[in-house]
């Protein structure tokens, strides 16, 4: 869930990317041209969220072993935001 649904969302802040057109174009098909912006975020959330998680893990293998239903737990939730 994205946190700038919420009221008083942070500023915004803007940023050229360069994405295929035939991806803007099934998203904004999907959203119209207003919420396309929102999906995106919503996106880079996950993604960030994913990449703190990937880091957590990787920090607790170099300290001690990750047991089996830690591993399983990391992989589900990795497979369910694919």
């Amino acid at each position: 869930m994205s946190t700038h649904a919420m009221p008083n969302p942070e500023r915004a802040t803007k940023r050229s990317v360069s994405l295929p057109g035939s991806l803007v174009e099934e998203i904004e098909e999907r959203t119209g041209k207003t919420g396309f912006s929102s999906v995106v975020s919503e996106a880079l959330e996950q993604w960030l969220a994913m990449a703190k998680l990937r880091e957590v893990i990787e920090a607790d293998r170099r300290h001690r072993p990750v047991s089996e239903d830690a591993r399983r737990w990391a992989e589900d939730q990795w497979s369910a935001s694919a």
